[in-house]
């Protein structure tokens, strides 16, 4: 016997009453039970070949506003910062010296380091601006990627400054200087 229907899904039909082989009396009642009957429509179901559609995501509007602040937030950081860390220079030799560290002759790898912080800061502003529209395009929950892309460039930016620092020899020997104290 073979059934005209589609092959079911998991839970998509409910499995059919037993019955018994035509002709096939209940010993205690001799009733004859009616022969099998095959369905060959079935109300309510779709066809497999007919594809669901994902049902609609709903917009949030308070996540849209808070990705394009924090976004907007991240590009004005971006474009106000860009020159001061492009010379890091003078401004480290300052700080230092607020410290008690008047000697600061790296300027040449603080600027070095200031420009690859720049460049990392930019692009991981490209790109979360990207990924954060792609996600809002997408009705999903954006708000973490500018957080994401403010936390790598803050990262960037620390990093730079390190690196301009550690590599000044008079820093290092005054940081030894003050461990033989």
């Amino acid at each position: 016997m073979t059934d005209p229907r589609p092959r079911p899904k998991y839970g998509e039909y409910a499995p059919l009453p037993p019955a018994a082989p035509e002709g096939v009396t209940e010993p205690t009642t001799g009733a004859q039970y009616p022969a099998p009957t095959v369905q060959t429509a079935v109300p309510n179901v779709i066809p497999a070949s007919t594809p669901t559609a994902p049902p609609e995501r709903k917009q949030r509007m308070w996540d849209v506003f808070l990705t394009a602040t924090l976004l907007l937030f991240g590009v004005v950081d971006v474009i106000n910062s860009f020159g001061t860390i492009a010379n890091l220079g003078p401004i480290l030799r300052e700080g230092l010296a607020a410290q008690g560290f008047d000697g600061f002759a790296a300027d040449e790898a603080a600027a070095e380091a200031g420009a690859v912080a720049n460049i990392v800061r930019v692009v991981a502003l490209v790109l979360t601006i990207v990924f954060a529209l792609i996600q809002v395009q997408r009705k999903r929950i954006a708000f973490w990627i500018p957080l994401v892309g403010a936390t790598i460039a803050t990262l960037a930016m620390l990093v730079a400054i390190f690196v301009a620092v550690l590599s000044d020899p008079g820093f290092m020997t005054y940081v030894d200087s003050i461990q033989q104290q």
